[in-house]
């Protein structure tokens, strides 16, 4: 089996995850989803726990390997800043599915607090300089990682209260990391 074939054994699992639930997905329903056989699915994955552990390290690195990319083709601290914004506010939708809460509360706040440390050092880590454009952290106010988890932590409450129009969010975000010396309009109320 290629690495392929178990990454799409692990996408499967997040989508059959937020369609029935973690206490109610089958192993033969993650087979079918991934379009490989029950023997081969317990050859890589022999218990749920084993699988879900899997994923769980997955998505960490989809959030790196994305994240990279995303920032790869910026060249100054504040683009890559302004990317990566731009990104966190839109991973979890593709990651977690249109409405994961609605789905199975439990489990997506689990899933969110489990990745927000993680996904923290994540952007610090790839970031680097990049947090030195927010000037709260310049400032020494703010260490890099506090900025990185309150940007983090943004993103999340955008994916478990969705604002009607994303933009207004990462635009608040940009202003807060020192990008955007516009004011924002007020929203109509």
């Amino acid at each position: 089996m290629t690495s392929t074939s178990v990454d799409a054994i692990l996408a499967a699992t997040r989508r059959v995850i937020a369609e029935r639930g973690p206490e109610k997905f089958t192993m033969s329903a993650i087979a079918e989803a991934a379009g490989v056989s029950r023997p081969t699915l317990y050859r890589w994955f022999p218990t749920r726990g084993a699988l879900l552990e899997a994923l769980t390290a997955y998505e960490g690195q989809m959030f790196d390997t994305r994240l990279r990319e995303v920032i790869a083709a910026q060249r100054s601290a504040g683009a890559r800043l302004d990317s990566a914004l731009r990104f966190v506010v839109t991973y979890l939708d593709g990651l977690m599915g249109p409405d994961p809460i609605g789905a199975e509360p439990a489990f997506a706040l689990q899933s969110l607090a489990a990745s927000l440390e993680p996904f923290t050092r994540t952007l610090v880590r790839l970031l680097g300089d990049g947090m030195q454009a927010v000037p709260a952290v310049r400032r020494g106010q703010l260490t890099a990682e506090q900025a990185a988890e309150l940007f983090m932590r943004l993103a999340y409450s955008h994916y478990l209260v969705p604002h009607p129009d994303p933009e207004v969010l990462l635009a608040g975000m940009r202003s807060l990391a020192g990008l955007s010396r516009r004011p924002l309009a007020r929203a109509a109320g």
